[in-house]
């Protein structure tokens, strides 16, 4: 999903270069303020995961390939600011040492893979937190990962319909179409895995995870 250089006109990249720019000022303001002392060494396991996470591609559709995003993931693990944080960090490396999305882009692709699935993970944040409804939590966040990276998938379609950037002969439906249909198994993946590495994770640092909420959260129902 990342955006290279040349298919964002000026107007464009520079508009998501200051939203995103807003939302990392915002997230980093919050973490100086509640950043427990715990959670830091999880962003760095976390971060070198998804980094790692993102250099493997699995195929998808006949010639076309996806890798894990990681956005959900870290906002149900670290919240909303933390995650953001980690994964603008990535994006960053990733465009400056191995040119994987444009310099000039990476305003819409931390919008689009950090801030748009990092809010909605936060958003599911507190079912993890809950012991007695672990299904639940799992059904929710494989949903929630599909429609994390749909909605990432869409709004990278939506900027470059306004950059004037799509062929002239494939309209805005018919690019919506495509993009999101091969992106909806690439999100099927990405909630499965984001299960599965929050189950490990939480069973392992729950109270780095969740921090005075773990100790406040309702206990599974003894038989």
């Amino acid at each position: 999903m990342h955006i290279a250089s040349g298919f964002l006109s000026p107007p464009v990249w520079g508009t998501m270069a200051a939203v995103s720019g807003a939302a990392l000022a915002g997230s980093l303001a919050v973490a100086g303020q509640r950043l427990d002392e715990r959670k830091v060494p999880l962003m760095g396991v976390m971060g070198a995961f998804v980094f790692a996470a993102q250099m493997v591609n699995f195929p998808v559709l006949p010639g076309t390939s996806g890798h894990l995003g990681g956005g959900f993931m870290l906002g149900i693990l670290l919240g909303a600011p933390l995650g953001i944080i980690v994964m603008a960090s990535i994006l960053v490396v990733q465009s400056l040492v191995f040119q994987d999305g444009g310099i000039e882009a990476l305003g819409a692709n931390i919008f689009c893979m950090g801030v748009i699935p990092c809010l909605l993970g936060a958003a599911i944040r507190r079912l993890w937190v809950r012991r007695n409804v672990r299904v639940l939590a799992d059904v929710v966040t494989v949903v929630g990962g599909v429609v994390g990276v749909l909605a990432g998938a869409t709004v990278v379609i939506l900027l470059l319909s306004w950059s004037g950037s799509l062929p002239g002969s494939v309209s805005l439906v018919q690019a919506l179409g495509v993009m999101n249909l091969v992106h909806l198994f690439i999100g099927i993946v990405e909630g499965l895995v984001s299960v599965a590495v929050i189950r490990f994770v939480v069973t392992m640092r729950r109270e780095a995870v969740f921090g005075p909420l773990a100790a406040a959260a309702p206990q599974e129902a003894t038989p």
